[in-house]
Formats: structure tokens, C-alpha cells, sequence
């Protein structure tokens, strides 16, 4: 504000590594092919809004995945599909801090294990059917303290952390899924159709912490 001596926070984030990717696929026949892929990915870290609170470092995903992709009945069926599990480094998330301001944290590490399959099923020329459904099982794997050494690791031992080993990861459910018809028809010269569609997702979090 207005006469406020002007102060140097002097906060930087430095890091250095790589990441890789090795994919290998099976065509089966012309409607079936399989794969696995081992994938590496990131984000960068960061300052924070609020000078008080330190930087958050980079977070690392490896993605161990294996999945197929195929049609069936002439092509009239496609049915597709994935399991995977990822491996999550010091993980960002985002809470509400005070003043409104949004803080960035790090958290230690964190496993999902999903299975992921869509289908769509074109019964006739005039009805289209397709669904979907995925699993996940995402959760921490080291206790989250709330907060981190001095070189901004998350520190994982503590007495009474703020999320223990175990905790669902935030706005992840467990079960998610679709279902989805459409019928198409003539009226006239032109073309109308009718849709309907279910969609389900289950209870989720807003934050990792139990306590807020």
C-alpha cells in the first residue's frame, strides 16, 4: 500500500531432471489391437500468491498402462478399455488459504489404480447406443504433515498429519460412468433425433485434508 517500504521476498524454484515415454502396441487383426505404455509427465513449480508461504516444487506422474481397442460385428461395435497405475511424486493441490487467496501445496506421494472402458454400439441406422465407466482407486500412500522441510520436501512423518496414509486424493471418485441413446429420424427432407443420457459420478472431496 501507499508508503509501505517495498520488500525483496527473494523466493525462486530451480530444478533440473527429465522425463521419458515407451509405448508398444499388437495388431491383432484389423478390428483388435492392444498396448502398454510406460509414460513420465509433470508440472512445473512455482511461487505462491502469498509471500509468507513457501515456493511448491514440481510434481512427477509415472504411468504404467496397458489397454485395447477393437470393433466387433462388422464394425457396428466398438468396445475399448484401460487399466493403469500411477505413481505420483510430491503432488500439487490447491486450497482456499486466507483472504481468499488460493495456496499451492505439496503433498508427499500418492498411487491411483483405475480401469477405464468405453462402448458404442450402433444397434441400427437409427438408434446409437454408448457408455462408458471408469474405476479408480486414488489415494495417498505417505502421511501428509501440511508441511515441508527446508528445502520445501513435504515432510511424511508426523504425529497428527493432516491426511493420513490412506486418504482418498481429492475430486477423484471412485466411480464415474455414462450411458447414452439416441434415435435418428426422417422428418421430411430433413434429418431429427431424439437423446437421452445417464450420467453418474460418486462422492468426492473438495480437499485432500480431513481437518480444515
Amino acid at each position: 500500500f501507499n508508503g509501505a517500504p517495498c520488500t525483496n521476498l527473494d523466493k525462486t524454484v530451480d530444478e533440473n531432471d527429465h522425463i521419458g515415454r515407451l509405448n508398444l502396441t499388437w495388431q491383432i487383426d484389423a478390428q483388435k489391437m492392444i498396448y502398454a505404455t510406460w509414460s513420465e509427465g509433470y508440472r512445473p513449480g512455482g511461487l505462491n500468491r502469498r509471500g509468507t508461504l513457501p515456493p511448491y516444487l514440481s510434481d512427477f506422474l509415472t504411468n504404467y498402462e496397458a489397454g485395447w481397442k477393437t470393433t466387433w460385428l462388422d464394425n457396428a461395435l466398438s468396445f475399448n478399455g484401460a487399466v493403469f497405475l500411477e505413481r505420483w511424486k510430491d503432488f500439487q493441490f490447491a486450497l482456499l488459504g486466507a483472504n481468499g487467496l488460493t495456496e499451492i501445496k505439496n503433498a508427499n506421494q500418492a498411487e491411483i489404480r483405475g480401469l477405464e472402458m468405453d462402448l458404442q454400439w450402433a444397434v441400427n441406422y437409427n438408434l446409437t447406443v454408448t457408455g462408458g465407466v471408469a474405476f479408480y482407486d486414488a489415494q495417498l500412500t505417505e502421511n501428509y504433515c501440511g508441511f515441508t522441510d527446508d528445502a520445501g520436501v513435504p515432510v511424511s512423518e508426523c504425529d497428527d498429519p493432516q491426511a493420513p496414509d490412506g486418504t482418498q486424493l481429492p475430486i477423484t471418485a471412485k466411480v464415474k460412468g455414462n450411458l447414452t441413446g439416441r434415435y435418428t429420424f426422417d422428418v421430411g427432407d430433413y434429418q431429427a433425433f431424439l437423446q437421452g443420457a445417464v450420467v453418474h459420478e460418486g462422492k468426492r472431496t473438495s480437499d485432500l485434508r480431513l481437518v480444515q
